[in-house]
Formats: C-alpha cells, sequence, structure tokens
C-alpha cells in the first residue's frame, strides 16, 4: 500500500467532491471555489518524485457555479457528461464532447427556489439524477426526456428534514435515502413503456435511534451486486457502528462493523467483489471453487481526519491510518479496478491510496460474480407486490398503491411558459368520472408542493432569532410570531385549490394534504455562538445569542371572564384585532402555572434551555489554558442528570451532577452561581466545587442572573430583584416593588387586561452591590438600598438639552463593552459614561434618521418660544448636578470630582452665587472660628455627623481645587474669597 497526498491545496482550501468516470481514465473533484476540475488517473495514481508531484496539474476546469460546489458526478454510461450542483441550488450538467453546460434546475418559474443541494447520484443507466436539498426534499430529473419530479410526496413526512444522502443501485431497481429524522426511506422503481414509476416501500426506523450534531455530509454506499447498502452514523443501544442492509433480507441489518463513533459519516464500497478461497481451475469443468468465502471491501472515514478500510467478513479492519488530513474527510471514491481509493477533504487535499495486487484479497473470478447477480435479480419482488405494512389489519386488504409516475412529471422546456397554478400534477383518472356508478370509489388526497411555505416559515424563525438575539426581556403583550404567523397566513388551504366532483348527486370537495413544518427550534441556537460564554456544539460557527421563551398570558378566571364580557359587548363596534387571547387559570387543583405569575404585575421573558453551556473564567480569560466551566444539559430528571464540570485546559478540576436543567451561569470573585429552571440558584466555590450554598427557591424562573466581585443578582421572570453577599452568606438588598416602578404600567393599559412596557436592555451589578437596569427608552437607573428606591442615572431629556452630554465621548471607556465596563472591574472604567452611551445607542435606534436631526426639529418647537431661552442652561446644570450625585452613590471617585468641578466652573459663569455658595459651604463643614464663635472650641458644640471625606476625596481639598480653579472669575470673588479666608488659603488682609 503506498499513500499520496498532493501537497498543495485545491480549490480554495476546501474539496468537497470526488468521482472516477466509467472509462477509468478521469478524475472529477470539486470544491470550495465554484469549480470542478477533470484530471488525468493514470498519471495521479502513477506519481513519483518530488517534483512531478508539486507539479502536477489538472486537465481541465470550468467555473459556472457562484457557490461552493458540493457534488460532482459522472454519468455511469458517458464519460462525457457529468452533474455538478453547489450551495446555491443551481445543478450543471456538462457534456465535454459538445463543451456546453446546461442548467437543469432551478426552473424559469415563480413556484421553483432554490436551497442547497446535500448529496446527488446517477441511477446506472445514466437516464435519471436523483439529489436532495436543505429543505428535506428529493428531486428527481430525467436526463433524456427533460422531465422534472419529487420524490418525497411519496413520503407524507408531516416535518420534513434533511436528506443527507442519497444513491441508486447498481441494479437500477431501488433508491434509499438517509435523512436527519433517523429514518431510512426505500424507494423502488421500474420503467415501463419508456417512463418511470416509483413507489416508497420500506421506512427503515430501528436501525437508528439518534442522529449525531454538526454533520454537513453523510455517504451511504451500494455494493457492487446491490446486495447491501452501508448506512453511517448508524446508532443502537448507545454503541456507534456502519450497517449493512441486505436487500434479500428484506432490509434487515446483516452486518455490523463496530468500533467507530460518531464522527465516522463517509463509506464507499469498493466495486469489485473478493474472496478469500485460493481460485483453482478444473480442467473437465472450469468452474471455480470456494464461491462461500466471499467478501465486499469498504472504506469509511469522517470528521475524525481517520481512514479505515474494512474486510466483510472479519470483526477487525484490515488497516487505520489516523490523522491523513487537518480537517474532516467529506468524500471518498475508488476507481473501477478497486486498486487505488481517492479521498477529499475539507483543509483542500487530495489522497490516493494504491493498493498491491492481491493486497486486500483476491478478485473473484467473472463467474461467480454471475451467480451472485443472478440470485439478486431471482430475488428482486415485483413491483405491484404488497409488503406487510400495506396489508396490515389498520389498512384495507385492497389499498391502492401510490406510485409517482412520469406522465405526471413537469416538462422543463415549458415550465416558463406555463403559469403557475397549471405546472401541478394532473389528477389521477378516477376523479375525472362523474357519472354516479354503485361501484366504491376511493378519494386518494393529492400532495400539493408549496415550495414557498418552507422558505416563509424559514424567514419568521430567522426574524425571531434575531428580534430574541438582544437580550431583550419583554413583558407579556408580544405575541410569538412562530406559533401564528405560519398557520394563518401561510398553510389555509382555499377551495380554488380543491377539485370538487359530484356523486350520487351529491358534493364531493377533495381532500388536501397540507405539509407544514411544524418544527420547533431546539434549545441550541441552529446557527451561533460568537459570544464565549455559552457555546452550542450545533451552532459553534456564527453568530446568535441565547433564545427567550415568551412571557405568560395567563391570567385570573375573573379577569378573564369580565375581560371576555366586554369585549362581546363591544364586538360590533370594535375593529381592533387581539393578538393573542388571555389564557384563564383556575388555581383549585392547577399545578402548571405559579399563582405568582397569573397576578404578577410584571412578565420577562425566560432564557430557553440550551445542550451545551460554555462559559470562560475571567481568571487569565487570555491565556493559552483559561478555567472553562462545561454544563451539559440532560433530561431535567434523575435518569439523566445534568453534568457540571470544571476544567482546566483537558484536566477536570471538580465536577458535579445535578436532576434539573440549567439555564443561566454566572461568575463571582471565588464562586459560579448557576440558576436553573425551575427557579433555584446553585452556588459553588471556584477553587474546589464546593458547595457555598444551599440551593436557594426562589420559586419562580430566572431571567437575569448577574455577579460582581462578592455580590450575586438574581432578577425573576415576574419582575422580583435580588441581591445577595456571598461572602456575608447574606442577602444585601430585596426590593417590595422590584421592578414594576421602572416599567410604568398605569399609562398604559389596555383593553385585554395586559400592556406592554419597555424593554430590559441591560441588568448588571456594580462591584458595591448596586444594581444598575436600562431600558428601551434610553433611561438608566441604580436601585438606592438606603433609600429603598430606583433613581434615574440618565435619560434622553438630558441628551436633548444638556451642553455637556457626550462630554465623556473621548473617555475610552465609554466606549468599551457593557461586560467590561460594568463587569470587568476596571479601575478606568465609567458606569455613567456607559450608561449615557446606551441611551444613545436607544436615540439612533428609535429616530433611525440621526440624532442630529431629531434634536434639531425638537429644539426649532421648543428653544424659540417665549419664555425658554434659558432651557439648555438649565437642562445642562440639572444635568451635572445628577452626574455628581450618580458618581459619589456609585463610588466613582473621578467621575465625581471631574463632574464637581465642571459644575462649579459652570455656575460661576452663569452667576449663581447661592448655589456656590451652598456647595462650598458643604464641603467646608463646621470650621471653628474664634472671631465669630468664641465656644467652637468646645467640643460638644461641634458637629459630630459630618464626614470629611465624600466618594473617598478629602472636602478641604475640593474646596481649595475649586476656589482655585473660579478665581478668575470677578462675579463669584465675594463667595470665594469668604471661604478661602475660612480655609486658610487667604490671610486677613490689612487696610
Amino acid at each position: 500500500m503506498h499513500l499520496l497526498v498532493l501537497p498543495s491545496p485545491l480549490h480554495d482550501g476546501e474539496v468537497h467532491s470526488v468521482d472516477v468516470d466509467s472509462s477509468n481514465c478521469k478524475l472529477l473533484t470539486a470544491g470550495k471555489d465554484g469549480s470542478v476540475a477533470i484530471w488525468s488517473l493514470p498519471d495521479l495514481v502513477s506519481l513519483k518524485g518530488k517534483e512531478a508531484i508539486t507539479g502536477f496539474k489538472s486537465l481541465k476546469s470550468f467555473k459556472y457555479h457562484n457557490d461552493t460546489v458540493t457534488i460532482a458526478k459522472w454519468c455511469p454510461t458517458n464519460n462525457q457528461i457529468f452533474a455538478s450542483c453547489d450551495r446555491s441550488g443551481n445543478i450543471y450538467i456538462t457534456d465535454l464532447e459538445k463543451d456546453t453546460q446546461k442548467l437543469i434546475y432551478p426552473f424559469e418559474s415563480p413556484e421553483t427556489k432554490s436551497n442547497n443541494v446535500i448529496d446527488g447520484s446517477w441511477s446506472f443507466n445514466g437516464k435519471l439524477f436523483a439529489w436532495s436539498t436543505l429543505d428535506g426534499k428529493v428531486h428527481i430529473y430525467d436526463y433524456q426526456k427533460n422531465t422534472y419530479q419529487e420524490l418525497t410526496k411519496l413520503s407524507k413526512s408531516e416535518k420534513p428534514l434533511t436528506q443527507r444522502s442519497i444513491a441508486f443501485d447498481p441494479t437500477d431497481n431501488y433508491l434509499v435515502t438517509l435523512g436527519d429524522d433517523t429514518l431510512i426511506y426505500v424507494y423502488q422503481f421500474q420503467e415501463e413503456g419508456g417512463n418511470y414509476k416509483f413507489r416508497l416501500i420500506h421506512k427503515i426506523s430501528k436501525l437508528i435511534n439518534k442522529t449525531p450534531l454538526n454533520v454537513k455530509y453523510k455517504r451511504i454506499s451500494w455494493s457492487c451486486d446491490g446486495e447491501f447498502v452501508s448506512v453511517p452514523t448508524a446508532i443502537k443501544n448507545q454503541t456507534s457502528l456502519v450497517s449493512l442492509i441486505s436487500r434479500s433480507q428484506n432490509w434487515t441489518n446483516k452486518i455490523s462493523l463496530v468500533g467507530h463513533d460518531l464522527n465516522c459519516e463517509v463509506v464507499k464500497f469498493n466495486p469489485k467483489i473478493f474472496t478469500s478461497a485460493t481460485v483453482k481451475e478444473d480442467s473437465n469443468q472450469g468452474k471455480p471453487e470456494g464461491a462461500e468465502n466471499v467478501f465486499n471491501i469498504i472504506a469509511t472515514a469522517g470528521s475524525d481526519k481517520t481512514l479505515v478500510v474494512w474486510n466483510t467478513s472479519k470483526a477487525s479492519p484490515i488497516f487505520v491510518l489516523k490523522d491523513l488530513v487537518s480537517k474532516a474527510i467529506v468524500d471518498l471514491c475508488w476507481d473501477k479496478s478497486g486498486s487505488h481509493l481517492f479521498l477529499a477533504s475539507l483543509d483542500g487535499l487530495l489522497a490516493v491510496v494504491n493498493f498491491e495486487p492481491a493486497e486486500i484479497g483476491s478478485e473473484a473470478p467473472p463467474e461467480l460474480y454471475n451467480q451472485l447477480k443472478e440470485f439478486e435479480k431471482q430475488s428482486l419482488k415485483p413491483f405491484d407486490h404488497k409488503y406487510e405494512a400495506q396489508t396490515s389489519a389498520r389498512n384495507k386488504a385492497d389499498q391502492q398503491i401510490e406510485i409517482l409516475d412520469q406522465k405526471d412529471a413537469i416538462q422543463v422546456d415549458n415550465i416558463s411558459k406555463t403559469p403557475a397554478k397549471e405546472s401541478k400534477p394532473p389528477l389521477p383518472k378516477m376523479e375525472q368520472k362523474e357519472k354516479p356508478e354503485n361501484k366504491k370509489t376511493d378519494i386518494v388526497p393529492q400532495v400539493i408542493a408549496a415550495p414557498s411555505v418552507d422558505e416563509s416559515s424559514m424567514e419568521v424563525d430567522d426574524i425571531l432569532q434575531s428580534t430574541m438575539s438582544n437580550r431583550q426581556a419583554k413583558p407579556s403583550k408580544q405575541v410569538s410570531k412562530k406559533t401564528t404567523a405560519k398557520p394563518i397566513q401561510k398553510e389555509q388551504p382555499t377551495s380554488e385549490q380543491q377539485k370538487i366532483t359530484t356523486k350520487n348527486g351529491k358534493k364531493r370537495v377533495q381532500p388536501l394534504l397540507i405539509s407544514e413544518n411544524n418544527e420547533t427550534k431546539s434549545p441550541n441556537p441552529t446557527k451561533l455562538n460568537g459570544n464565549s460564554t455559552f457555546s452550542e456544539p450545533s451552532t459553534a460557527t456564527g453568530k446568535s445569542l441565547m433564545e427567550f421563551d415568551k412571557p405568560s398570558y395567563s391570567v385570573h378566571e375573573d379577569v378573564f371572564k369580565e375581560k371576555k364580557r366586554l369585549r362581546a359587548n363591544q364586538e360590533e363596534q370594535s375593529t381592533k384585532k387581539i393578538k393573542r387571547d388571555l389564557e384563564p387559570i383556575k388555581f383549585v387543583g392547577s399545578i402548571i402555572v405559579n399563582p405568582n405569575t397569573t397576578f404578577a404585575k410584571v412578565r420577562l421573558s425566560v432564557p430557553k434551555v440550551r445542550l451545551n453551556i460554555r462559559v470562560i473564567s475571567k481568571t487569565n480569560p487570555n491565556s493559552d489554558d483559561p478555567f472553562i466551566l462545561d454544563i451539559r444539559n440532560g433530561q431535567g430528571n434523575e435518569a439523566t442528570p445534568t453534568r457540571i464540570t470544571y476544567f482546566k485546559k483537558d484536566k477536570q478540576l471538580w465536577c458535579d451532577f445535578v436532576p434539573r436543567y440549567i439555564q443561566l451561569v454566572t461568575e463571582g470573585s471565588n464562586f459560579w452561581a448557576l440558576s436553573t429552571a425551575d427557579g433555584q440558584i446553585l452556588t459553588y466555590s471556584s477553587l474546589s466545587g464546593r458547595r457555598i450554598l444551599p440551593p436557594m427557591i426562589i420559586g419562580t424562573p430566572i431571567s437575569f442572573l448577574e455577579s460582581h466581585g462578592k455580590y450575586l443578582m438574581a432578577v425573576t421572570a415576574v419582575g422580583e430583584l435580588y441581591v445577595w453577599n456571598i461572602e456575608d452568606r447574606k442577602i444585601h438588598l430585596k426590593s417590595p416593588l422590584s421592578l414594576s416602578p421602572l416599567l410604568d404600567l398605569s399609562n398604559k393599559y389596555q383593553d385585554d387586561g395586559l400592556s406592554k412596557a419597555d424593554s430590559l436592555t441591560m441588568c448588571s451589578i456594580t462591584s458595591r452591590g448596586i444594581p444598575l437596569v436600562t431600558l428601551s427608552n434610553g433611561s438608566g437607573y441604580l436601585f438606592n438600598n438606603d433609600l429603598g428606591a430606583w433613581q434615574t442615572i440618565t435619560e434622553s431629556w438630558w441628551a436633548f438639552g444638556s451642553h455637556y452630554w457626550d462630554s465623556l465621548g473621548n473617555d475610552d471607556s465609554s466606549n468599551k463593552p457593557q461586560a467590561l465596563s460594568v463587569l470587568g472591574g476596571e479601575d478606568e472604567s465609567s458606569i455613567v459614561g456607559l450608561l449615557e452611551n446606551k441611551t444613545n445607542e436607544e436615540i439612533l435606534r428609535k429616530t433611525r434618521a440621526g440624532r442630529g436631526k431629531y434634536f434639531n426639529k425638537i429644539s426649532k418647537n421648543m428653544i424659540m418660544k417665549e419664555g425658554f431661552e434659558n432651557l439648555e442652561n438649565t437642562i445642562s446644570l440639572s444635568h451635572l448636578e445628577n452626574r455628581i450625585l450618580c458618581s459619589e452613590l456609585l463610588g466613582e471617585f473621578k467621575d465625581f470630582k471631574k463632574f464637581l468641578i465642571t459644575y462649579a466652573k459652570r455656575i460661576c459663569e452663569l452667576g449663581f452665587k447661592a448655589k456656590l455658595f451652598e456647595i462650598c459651604n458643604q464641603l467646608l463643614g463646621p470650621v471653628s472660628d474664634d472671631s465669630e464663635n468664641e465656644d467652637a472650641e468646645d467640643p460638644e458644640k461641634l458637629d459630630h455627623t459630618w464626614n470629611p471625606k465624600v466618594c473617598g476625596l478629602d472636602k478641604h481639598e475640593l474646596l481649595k481645587e475649586i476656589i482655585l480653579t473660579c478665581a478668575s472669575n470677578r462675579d463669584a470673588q465675594r463667595v470665594l474669597i469668604h471661604f478661602g479666608r475660612k480655609i486658610g488659603i487667604l490671610d486677613e488682609l490689612s487696610y
């Protein structure tokens, strides 16, 4: 055996398909660059020497695809014709002899919509080409008659899933498809009068009990005699294997190749049959001996970057080659002699494995091969054979077999000239009989192809995902588009689509089978995660964040009855369309909904449960070996618990199992906190995984779970706010009103009893345990534990009128991400600047025309009016005063000092002496003055409640800086001189 790997990557670094023509002279490759290349197969297998290998080039290259070419297959009967398919759904058939490229799909019709092509296969007579697409459909194209049909109409699947692989058998009697729904579909077909007919004869469901994630391709393969079809990634009882299904034994599993994991997705039979017995020639008869020792050779590979070659008569493989390439192997191909194996990988490398004669076995003589072919023909059942599933007690014995006939196919040449409604297959002949008869007539449901339904449903899901990725926990008025838009707008049959017939004087409407995709999203996002905080195995490629479940619509039964009565009285007058009705709840014996939710004034979205949550610790997050907390959700019960594991590189530090779903995770200074789907909070020590506290029962699912330092904050789905000090193991604050004052429900009452408030766009906590909240209206708030109330930090009103808005814009900290500014704990970060930046974002999101045009429009209507001349100065001072107070509460001493000096300068310029005097007096505090108060030295008469520091700064030093900064302003000098003498900056003037 010799292994040759071409050193230069092909097709822009990804080769997706490889195939050998019928003459065994040309090799076909295709990949990421959208091109299809033809190589000389004899020259490739005979390459020797470094110079020859490096300089080896393709014979010819074609590039008429604009996307990655996923499939390129030679026609089995003509070595001048091949078909190529790309991810955009474009399918070309190229004729090298005529030098033409023909686009066979999509058609020039509004009904045809292209989709990502997953796999394709030619029939062995070179007449039919079949391909599978990402929307779960299987398409049949007749190359000779130029007709098209959809084969998946026979399956009647209500939830069409992606068909990952498709293959015709070498005898041109069967077609097998393998889908993500763990079903294997077996179709039988025959030609009669020049037309083909297909029928579905088997659905094999007992072979696979789950399907692996992150699989781009699955390549099934037939043996050369048509006896076996190989199925990769077959799993039974938690054992992964490659199954060989026997056609002659009623499609049962005959041979299993055990030893693979789920990373083996590609299998390929050798085109020859081998025998282990020594073939001897009898001089009288000339017949071979040892025909019973026949076996096949199979090559298997996949994303494990390993190539394995098997002998079907042995339990262990012939050889195993590991780490051949750096990325997944996606296609395999034998040459027609069975002595050379080609493989394509996603790192752009093309490899060739050359076998010595008899190295993998002795080729069976032609007589033995013909005997096997004859046996297969004898075991072939007639096309109209009725299988057990069709003659069971549940079905009638004379039930008509559903057949896909080429007579009903679409003629591609005329499809662009035909209206959309006329492109449907004609109705069965029995429906054209309108004469009343006494004979029993069956009405067969007709499958109406509606490709637009799948596309629109995909768009709705994408819009819903992008809306939820902003992590805006919205109150309950918003309705899920996923449950309302599809069945009402897209998939309701109309009378125009149904055939109306008359029988026995009665009008009958032909039933329709509407195929709809009711598939719900899995907890893991299907496109996924740019954020390292959580990543899904199936979605680690890109971009979306977590998804949320919509808030509850449940109310007390009395509220529901009252609103229903009011609507009934006003139904004739009102034209208002209600998006979603309320859900009445009876509390006697009801365990479905927590009464707290039904009576709650606030209802927030809750994150959906994800299969896998992976969080990188803040301890050395940028190092090569960061600490990682990995959570793999089970089934939420004791049989399959959730596993929580803490890693450093590949070493496990600690582990725990919980019989519940984990939704949210956060990290503190020395602890991890996790919230469950039933409203519990688990706390672990970061060092050893020791439980810091017993599980805290909140009773309501948690929408936000944040931490900073020693503080942990939780916001429940009903708006309750909790902050705990984990080090002291005490509650830090619990607001009786929680978030309801912020959402301002009283001014937005609606007739249905539930009102829509602003969304929560951020919910965080500072290192001092102060909760921070921002809303979609641009306002930012903090919770003052001493006052027990929410206080405003920033709002859009100040952005409109303050001269000092965006004065922190040049500060780098204001432009840093949210997690870095608030949760990162950097000394240079400005919380006030962060919240003002959030206000700017919301203003731009709402206006879309730009903040300058928006404010200019308002200022023309406000500032030009009489009595509003000093509007901007007043708003500027209010903004600065609020900045100073919030910086003091948040402990932002640098911002506090900067804002205070700026404020003092501003009031001096405007001549507000009273405000200047009050500030200086507060900073001065009680100071002894012998000339004015002789008893000032008495310690009992001094104010002991006065604190000499504010926000960590000395008040007297601040007063001195204010006096020196504002000294150049003449209007304020009288006040400044007074306090300068009090503090000792100025001496007594002698006159």
